[in-house]
């Protein structure tokens, strides 16, 4: 026997729907900070510390790992993977030297460093806390190749050219879009891939899967359904 859906369960039964539409996100991306900041409106900044200590040969950084490694600051976890490549991971900051005695001639550190060795592309992931739909940093490499952004929100990786700044780091990516992200992995054929300056946008909650939907339709509807037996049972007899 049908019965009518509450205005509850008839609101859950278009949520479901609307949840499993994969539509367009109106992703935006944003090649200065100016602009970016306008369209973000609201973001905290974290900005990567000086290493400490600096266990590795050369002065000024400090060493992660090779292949698999990670950092976590303020919350946010920064790794390298081996799948992608056998690089080594550093923290290149200000005393650093390009040889011993010899200092990096370029100066807005520290920042993150992935650099490759014989296989695979340099690779930096970024993991938030919390996903974000705004998100901004600075980044550059050595020798200007492309670099690419994959978001974990589905949206099509996004690739930019680089000056080959070094450690001064003059590229700039930011995005702001509809659907969250709580991961931002950046690859790059260059030798080595650098990255400072984050900015993320408030966190937002995330969206319940289709699965949580359903259960949710299906307990607004199960309500419907032993409220209007309730009713039929009061009802006076004609």
């Amino acid at each position: 026997m049908f019965t009518k859906m509450n205005s509850a369960a008839l609101g859950a039964a278009l949520m479901l729907f609307a949840g499993t539409v994969n539509a367009d996100a109106g992703l935006v991306v944003y090649s200065d900070f100016g602009s970016w900041s306008t369209a973000a409106s609201s973001y905290t900044s974290l900005s990567i510390p000086a290493p400490s200590p600096a266990p590795d040969d050369y002065t000024g950084s400090q060493y992660f790992g090779t292949g698999t490694a990670s950092v976590t600051y303020s919350g946010v976890t920064f790794s390298t993977s081996a799948s992608l490549g056998n690089g080594y991971f550093f923290n290149i900051g200000p005393g650093f030297e390009i040889f011993p005695g010899i200092p990096a001639s370029n100066g807005a550190l520290p920042v993150l460093s992935s650099q490759q060795q014989d296989f695979g592309v340099a690779n930096i992931l970024i993991t938030l806390a919390a996903p974000v739909n705004a998100f901004a940093l600075n980044f550059d490499t050595f020798s200007g190749s492309n670099v690419t952004f994959t978001l974990s929100n589905g949206e099509t990786p996004i690739t930019l050219g680089s000056g080959g700044n070094e450690y001064n780091l003059k590229g700039f990516f930011g995005v702001v879009g509809n659907n969250p992200f709580n991961t931002i992995l950046l690859t790059s054929s260059d030798p080595v891939l650098n990255l400072n300056e984050l900015k993320l946008g408030a966190a937002i909650a995330p969206i319940p899967e289709p699965a949580t939907w359903i259960m949710l339709l299906l307990g607004f509807a199960g309500i419907s359904l032993f409220g209007a037996r309730r009713s039929a049972r009061r009802a006076p007899a004609v």
